[in-house]
């Protein structure tokens, strides 16, 4: 049974950057993309590439310290991307970069991003290293280059996010299949993110069809070899976000001595398959912003909402 959204109840608005109150803010540099994925909510590739100086602008007007999220469609497509990650550090913000990890397969591209002020990337896995699961999910086999990019991303010394969908049916061994990557590649340090399919964008799934919270917490205790218990113990616990907790996430160390969120590995399993009659995870969240083509600040979740097909 499919959701109804309820557009009249979503609470968007828009904040000029000198009366931003959003901790997290995405920034889409481009709607060009070198992948067809199917949960991708950036369908339109016509939109023209963000500009630089009215970006660095709007930086300048921009209140608070932010963690500024570079995304696309594929944000390594900008010819400026340097730009974009050192002025963000230039004024005071922390960066991440979420990519497909296709382009930092290249040992000159990770080795360019070194030379800039980056210091983390997140990078989707949903298919891991398996090409069969890519093929599915993304439309495209690319595990040898999914996996090369996790490699340098490790050799240049970034803080490594990963982020994997499960869909049922296709690649429900995903976890086992990243623990072992990241046993092979000895990363120590990183969070992995397990999530379901989310109801924004152009892959939606029924009720019926989509996997529950409960089923992706017994894949991740089977396969991670952690009890359901000790992954349920931390539901509603906070590790990060000033205090607050993320409706539908649990956030937990691999070991359960370790009390450093940024240390060592950490799983992030989070439900996407939203139970509210606006369609969308977190609403109301005062966490996560989304620039505009306006260079307003809307909240992230609900301007994807409201603008699907468009922006």
């Amino acid at each position: 049974m499919t959701k109804k959204i309820n557009f009249t109840n979503l609470n968007y608005y828009e904040q000029q950057p000198e009366e931003n109150t959003f901790s997290d803010i995405v920034i889409d540099l481009t709607h060009r993309c070198n992948m067809e994925c199917k949960n991708c909510y950036i369908p339109n590739r016509l939109f023209p590439d963000m500009e630089f100086e009215k970006f660095y602008k709007w930086l300048d007007r921009l209140s608070g310290q932010c963690m500024i999220r570079l995304v696309g469609a594929e944000p390594t497509l900008h010819p400026h991307l340097d730009k974009f990650i050192n002025a963000t550090t230039e004024f005071g913000h922390m960066n991440v970069l979420c990519t497909n990890g296709l382009r930092l397969a290249s040992n000159n591209f990770a080795k360019r991003l070194s030379e800039t002020t980056l210091r983390a990337v997140y990078i989707s896995l949903n298919g891991v290293d398996n090409d069969d699961w890519y093929e599915e999910i993304d439309e495209l086999r690319c595990a040898k280059k999914k996996v090369q990019a996790v490699q340098h991303i490790k050799d240049y010394g970034f803080t490594l996010d990963t982020g994997t969908i499960i869909v049922k049916n296709v690649n429900e061994e995903a976890p086992s299949r990243l623990l072992h990557l990241m046993d092979t590649k000895n990363i120590d340090t990183v969070t992995m993110r397990i999530k379901n399919v989310g109801q924004l964008g152009r892959y939606q799934k029924t009720e019926d069809e989509n996997i529950k919270l409960n089923r992706l917490v017994k894949l991740c205790a089977d396969q991670f070899k952690l009890s359901e218990d000790y992954i349920w113990s931390h539901y509603g616990k906070v590790h990060r976000y000033g205090g607050r907790v993320e409706p539908g996430t649990i956030e937990f160390p691999m070991d359960e001595g370790n009390t450093n969120r940024y240390n060592k590995r950490w799983i992030k399993i989070t439900d996407w398959d939203t139970d509210n009659d606006v369609g969308i995870p977190d609403p109301g969240s005062q966490r996560r912003g989304r620039l505009t083509e306006n260079w307003t600040i809307a909240p992230m979740y609900e301007h994807i909402k409201m603008n699907e097909g468009n922006y």
